[in-house]
């Protein structure tokens, strides 16, 4: 199972759902699927859900449908 470390690359903010995460924030991500890597972490579909659920799991509840969030030029990924 593929693990990565996340880190904000800006500040992301939600006020309307009380969401902060600073610049420079990191976030371990496991994902259950083999074959993902830090280029195809957020450009894989089948990614999405289990992205959701970790970024839960982490006390970010952000919908799929943002995509700023969910995005690659939001995070530097890191392979662990």
């Amino acid at each position: 199972m593929p693990t990565f470390i996340i880190t904000a690359t800006r500040n992301i903010d939600r006020p309307q759902i009380g969401l902060h995460i600073s610049r420079g924030q990191e976030f371990t991500i496991n994902i259950n699927m083999m074959g993902i890597t830090p280029c195809n972490l957020f450009n894989n579909s089948r990614c999405q859900n289990a992205l959701y659920q970790q970024f839960q799991i982490n006390g970010i509840t952000v919908p799929l449908s943002d995509s700023s969030v969910y995005s690659r030029g939001a995070w530097d990924i890191k392979m662990k």
